[in-house]
Order: structure tokens, then C-alpha cells, then sequence
């Protein structure tokens, strides 16, 4: 398999700890949407990451459509999210809420760094940065992870870990540290992890 994408992605990042805590070997193709967009378009014309390209040359987008792909491929107890009920509904709204939370980061990241100073809408800036910080809440009051306690990762840990790394790589000034401690402890357990180690954000 190859995943095509840069792991400062939060959505490539995600996919790629993912394969490797399933035990998928892949080829990493990293290119950037951006800067390797002539050799990223004869790939992926949708310009879009993450793509997994699967041995027989089918093409995956989307990294939740991945990822449950990839949960289908492996043993049972191997799977990151629950196969149904309300265990399956738990992960899969934390997904929900911390992607929530990275593309308004990923909104304010385009917005204050790559769109020109004079051109920056303010009201949007502080309408997401709103609709960001009530997602980390939301997930912050939730009881810690499990798997701080020796239980099995779930993709709520993965997505959740890395989103939390993300925003505090690219919006440094919004994530002092100590503003969402339970939140913290998840991410630096999960990132000494030799699946988040081998899959570094920079």
C-alpha cells in the first residue's frame, strides 16, 4: 500500500499512526498539495490528502472512509473502532468532535498565516476559534481515556491525540499549556507511543 501525503496533516497523520498500530506495512509517498501539486495531480487529480492506494491500484480518499476501510481488514480484536452499539456511537462521535475541532484550527491556521494580512476577515477568525475551543471542551470533559490505564488504543485516542498535537503545532498561542490537561496527558501518552514516534508531525 502507499499513503500519499505530508504527516503535518492531522488527516494524514491520523491514517498513516493508524496502518502502523494495525501493523500495515505502506510506502509514504509525501507530497504536498501545495508545493507538489503537478506530481500530486497525476496521482490524485482531487488534489486532496489523505489517498491510500491499495496493492490492486484502487484508490481511497477521505481518512474516516480509510480508516474504516482498514478497521475491516484486520482480526476483530484488533479493530480501533467498536463494530457496533453504543461502544462504536462513542468513538465515532469523539472522532467527529475532535475533526471538528482541527478544521476550524486548519480555518484559522489558512486564514492568519496563508491569506494576506489585508484580506483576513476577523469575524470569521473569531467565529471558528469559538467553534474550535467548545470542541477541545466538549472533549476535555470527558473521562480520561482508558487506555492511559493499560486498555487498548481506540481511534478516538489516535484522532484525539493527534488533533490535540496539531492545533498546538500550528496555534501555539490559543494552547498554553494546562488549558486542557486531560486532553494533554492523552496526546504525550499517545505520542510515545512507537506508532506516533515513527510518524512524527514535523
Amino acid at each position: 500500500m502507499k499513503l500519499v501525503g505530508l504527516f503535518d496533516s492531522p488527516y494524514v497523520r491520523r491514517v498513516a499512526v493508524s496502518l502502523r498500530l494495525y501493523g500495515f506495512e505502506f510506502e509514504h509517498v509525501a507530497l504536498s498539495v501545495f508545493r507538489n501539486q503537478d506530481e500530486m495531480r497525476k496521482i490524485n487529480p482531487l488534489l486532496k490528502v489523505p489517498m491510500l492506494v491499495l496493492d490492486s491500484g484502487e484508490k481511497l480518499v477521505e481518512s474516516s472512509f480509510i480508516l474504516d476501510y482498514l478497521d475491516g481488514e484486520v482480526p476483530a480484536e484488533q479493530r480501533l473502532t467498536p463494530p457496533a452499539g453504543e461502544a462504536r456511537r462513542r468513538v465515532q462521535q469523539q472522532c467527529a468532535t475532535a475533526l471538528l475541532a482541527v478544521e476550524k484550527a486548519v480555518q484559522i491556521y489558512y486564514e492568519t498565516t496563508l491569506r494576506p494580512k489585508e484580506f483576513t476577515y476577523a469575524p470569521w477568525v473569531e467565529r471558528c476559534t469559538e467553534q474550535m475551543h467548545t470542541a477541545f471542551g466538549m472533549l476535555e470533559t470527558l473521562p480520561l481515556s482508558p487506555a492511559l490505564s493499560g486498555a487498548p488504543l481506540t481511534q478516538a485516542d489516535v484522532t484525539m491525540a493527534v488533533v490535540v498535537r496539531f492545533a498546538q503545532y500550528v496555534l501555539p498561542a490559543e494552547f498554553p499549556a494546562g488549558r486542557y490537561p486531560r486532553l494533554e496527558k492523552l496526546s504525550s501518552f499517545c505520542e510515545s507511543l512507537p506508532a506516533f514516534a515513527q510518524t512524527p508531525l514535523e
